[in-house]
């Protein structure tokens, strides 16, 4: 493999911690992961040439970036497939909104972890949106809220990262990141700009 791999940004190894995964540098250039079991292999990189080959036992791909045609059509013909595309969407906290109202029936809670803070919305004591968050030197990196059924999705996401947002500001950090789903990334929130893409691979 080529020694000209770039080096990935801070954010890449806080992707992995906020995903309850181990990470490690076997390569300059890449983050590979595992479970808490030392599974689920995963390597996570800038789109590399095309002549680069995965590890032989990575089981997914994260790659950074704008795609690579000639790499994609290789990966292909190797046997992979691309499964998700994602954005990394980058804002200030100053910038986007850090309170949202939720009904009455529904509630907020807070919790700090090893890794990362959950926060967690209720609607008459049923969770219906989670979203974690990992505080680096100068950023803090949110995932995506995760979904359970709730009356009103878009309410209930933006609550849980104005509620970030809120604890970031607080805490001084200059910049919030934000993996979010490409459906979610293109109904951009006021502050928010898109960074780069994720394109996630596994073997077929």
């Amino acid at each position: 493999m080529s020694g000209t791999r770039r080096k990935l940004p801070a954010w890449t190894e806080a992707y992995a911690l906020l995903r309850d995964r181990i990470a490690s540098f076997p390569t300059p250039g890449e983050i590979r992961s595992v479970n808490h079991d030392g599974e689920d292999v995963e390597i996570l990189s800038y789109w590399p040439d095309d002549s680069w080959v995965p590890a032989a036992d990575a089981q997914r791909l994260v790659l950074l970036g704008p795609a690579k045609e000639h790499t994609a059509l290789a990966l292909q013909q190797a046997g992979w497939s691309e499964t998700a595309r994602m954005s990394l969407l980058a804002g200030k906290p100053d910038d986007v909104e850090q309170v949202v109202k939720l009904p009455d029936t529904s509630a907020l809670f807070e919790a700090p972890m090893n890794d990362y803070d959950v926060v967690e919305v209720t609607d008459f004591d049923r969770p219906v949106a989670r979203g974690r968050m990992h505080y680096g030197a100068n950023f803090a990196l949110l995932s995506d809220p995760d979904l359970h059924a709730p009356s009103d999705p878009d309410t209930v996401r933006r609550a849980v990262l104005a509620n970030f947002a809120g604890a970031a500001y607080s805490h001084g950090i200059p910049w919030l990141l934000l993996v979010a789903s490409s459906d979610n990334a293109q109904r951009l929130a006021e502050g928010w700009s898109k960074a780069t893409d994720l394109s996630f691979w596994q073997q077929s």
